[in-house]
């Protein structure tokens, strides 16, 4: 997997774990320079997620402080809660450590996910 097939599949599991919690989701943008990558709403609340997807042994680190900052202002200005979602994948087939952050499409993966977060620089 190369990674636009990895920021995919982040999407693509964050929409999913989004559905799941009843949140409606209004749009997805693929790109990994735009932020949000999903807009979503929940009780009349908008949010502004954020998708960072990374490879065994990393997690999805946040963007960088200035890009933090612009994505809090937006949010204040559309009324909307910023979140982060921090991902790591693993092949799941792996049977040496090595061999965990080989993905290949369609294969097995597991997701390190620990909910939705927010959005701040720590």
């Amino acid at each position: 997997m190369n990674s636009d097939d990895i920021h995919q599949f982040g999407l693509r599991f964050m929409y999913r774990q989004l559905l799941e919690n009843d949140f409606e989701v209004l749009s997805v943008e693929p790109d990994l320079e735009t932020f949000p990558q999903i807009v979503a709403k929940k009780d009349d609340q908008l949010y502004f997620i954020i998708v960072q997807t990374a490879v065994y042994p990393e997690v999805g680190d946040l963007p960088s402080n200035y890009q933090i900052r612009q994505i809090q202002e937006h949010a204040t200005k559309h009324k909307a809660i910023a979140k982060f979602a921090s991902l790591g994948l693993a092949n799941a087939d792996a049977k040496k450590e090595s061999k965990k952050s080989e993905l290949r499409k369609g294969s097995e993966l597991f997701v390190n996910y620990s909910g939705l977060k927010e959005l701040v620089r720590v």
